[in-house]
């Protein structure tokens, strides 16, 4: 098949060379006509632009031309048809992400030539919808041409257009019932948030017109297991031709997301123009930098800094663990190169549906080496919340699956007897909230066991312990994919006397750090190294 020399110059990834031999092309009248309507109509009414056209820069022109000029015939309408249907598009914040889907909006809304149209605004809450929206309102009532033609209703903020019978309404996640059909296009305002209920809603939108858009512009977040995080890695995927969706419009800008703090350090002004397409226009350089400056000596605020300013994901909000120091401390060991070393084994038992974990730590003088083990009842894997991951990483025997809705103590029970048997370990250190009846049975079979509460005072020396190893690179893993994913989520919790415990980054259920709960338990009986009978058997791992 000829490709025309305009398509070919508008092919961007492999997703766009498998449309091209599908029939799809480049129509730059369409993406003239999306540019022209901002400039002719729009105009900015926040900031230091405050009242001047919309005048879309670099990549704006880039997304809107390749959004709305790449189209296809569709024989099921019997015409030429948009290409896509549905695009996510990450920026980092300050780079005119609710003015440009204010934009987007306007023009579905008032010239993509369709009666009867319905646009929402979407996101995770009423407030997050409003931003972007509040912009499509205030463009309109500073465009003679659109306030003449629009109604606007100053309770709802719906937007009325009455010559076309269309509308532009606001959809937030936190107060819509789901039981109304959304037949129109959407726009997603900061989908890293968006909820799987808000994603249900708007799952089918538009199914029955001709040319729906569903456009989520967004920046990175820290929730590995959202919504927003999924349709990244999907964009990912389509984009670079490892799933087949012609119509998925993807498009990031970004660092990259294996960044440094040594490298980001070296050149943060390198970074910042790599992931900011505003770069010197909304984004001012000497802002950016002292933001930097401002940030990088405060872990929390560094992570904050590199997820909302450079669109690099984050496990954790807050984390507690460097995730440089974690990687300097991944070593290439096996269970046979560390026979002989005094071990120990930390038993984190959950509730019954809940994932358990055990992680023996072993002793080498100063140098400590952690080997963790996973237990999850299938079922509980098998939710659609957890499938891709859990089931993947069983498949790859990093995580055991007991059948059944409830986790299976006694296989839990079977693998500590088996690695006794090989390594001698000189106790196991559990909570007896859960553990007390396994851990008795296991005390019969020879194998020492001591209680640990779990309190300030338990939590408190192993604690800062485990982070000194981890800064010094003295804490060894494999690096384990479920150890490391449950490293970059746990956060500690301070007293007064900044004593530290480890805590979940917030309610979300599905961030796990049991393995790190564990560990931190196994390192504080191979911190003491007591014997069987030793004080430690009544006391507990703490002298006074």
């Amino acid at each position: 098949m000829k490709i025309d020399a305009l398509t070919k110059r508008w092919i961007r990834n492999e997703s766009d060379e498998r449309a091209v031999a599908n029939g799809s092309y480049f129509d730059e009248a369409r993406a003239q006509h999306v540019l022209e309507f901002a400039e002719r109509f729009l105009r900015l009414y926040e900031g230091d632009y405050a009242g001047q056209p919309l005048t879309p820069i670099t990549w704006q022109v880039e997304c809107a031309s390749r959004l709305f000029g790449w189209v296809k015939f569709d024989a099921d309408w019997n015409r030429t048809v948009r290409r896509f249907r549905k695009a996510s598009i990450w920026v980092p914040k300050k780079n005119g992400k609710s003015p440009t889907l204010a934009w987007w909006g306007l023009y579905l809304f008032l010239a993509d030539s369709e009666p009867g149209q319905k646009i929402f605004s979407a996101a995770k809450d009423g407030e997050q919808a409003k931003i972007a929206h509040q912009h499509a309102i205030e463009m309109c009532r500073m465009s003679p041409e659109l306030s003449a033609q629009c109604v606007i209703n100053k309770s709802t903020l719906r937007i009325t257009h009455p010559a076309s019978k269309s509308t532009y309404s606001i959809l937030a996640g936190d107060n819509h019932d789901g039981k109304e059909g959304i037949n129109g296009s959407v726009l997603i305002d900061e989908c890293h948030v968006v909820s799987d209920r808000l994603a249900k809603i708007i799952k089918g939108a538009g199914i029955s017109r001709s040319e729906p858009l569903q456009i989520e512009v967004s920046t990175a977040g820290n929730n590995p297991q959202g919504y927003g995080k999924k349709r990244y890695e999907y964009g990912k995927s389509v984009e670079a031709g490892q799933f087949t969706d012609e119509r998925f419009f993807f498009a990031a800008y970004e660092a990259p997301q294996t960044l440094a703090d040594a490298e980001l350090d070296a050149d943060p002004a390198k970074y910042g123009r790599m992931a900011n397409p505003a770069w010197g226009h909304t984004v001012k350089p000497g802002e950016f930098l002292d933001d930097y400056n401002a940030s990088k000596n405060s872990l929390s605020d560094l992570t904050t800094f590199k997820t909302y300013r450079l669109n690099i994901w984050s496990s954790s909000s807050n984390p507690w663990l460097k995730q440089d120091d974690w990687a300097r401390c991944a070593k290439s060991f096996t269970l046979d190169d560390l026979e002989g070393l005094p071990c120990w084994l930390g038993l984190d038992l959950s509730k019954t549906r809940d994932m358990t974990a055990a992680v023996l730590v072993f002793r080498d003088g100063e140098t400590f080496y952690q080997v963790p083990y996973f237990w999850l009842p299938e079922d509980e894997a098998r939710t659609k919340n957890h499938l891709a991951t859990y089931i993947e990483w069983s498949q790859q025997n990093f995580l055991e699956l007991t059948s059944g809705n409830v986790v299976d103590y006694s296989a839990v029970e079977r693998r500590i007897i088996q690695l006794h048997d090989r390594f001698h370990l000189r106790g196991i250190v559990y909570d007896k909230t859960y553990a007390e009846e396994l851990t008795q049975r296991l005390e019969e079979r020879g194998i020492p066991r001591f209680a640990f509460s779990q309190s300030w005072r338990e939590f408190a020396p192993a604690t800062a312990e485990y982070e000194s190893l981890v800064i010094a690179g003295k804490l060894h893993h494999s690096n384990h994919p479920i150890l490391s994913w449950q490293a970059g989520h746990v956060q500690v919790k301070c007293d007064t006397n900044q004593n530290k415990r480890p805590v979940k980054p917030d309610a979300n259920e599905h961030r796990k750090i049991d393995g790190i709960v564990a560990g931190i338990m196994g390192l504080a009986g191979a911190m003491k190294q007591p014997v069987a009978n030793s004080v430690y058997n009544t006391r507990g791992l703490i002298t006074v």
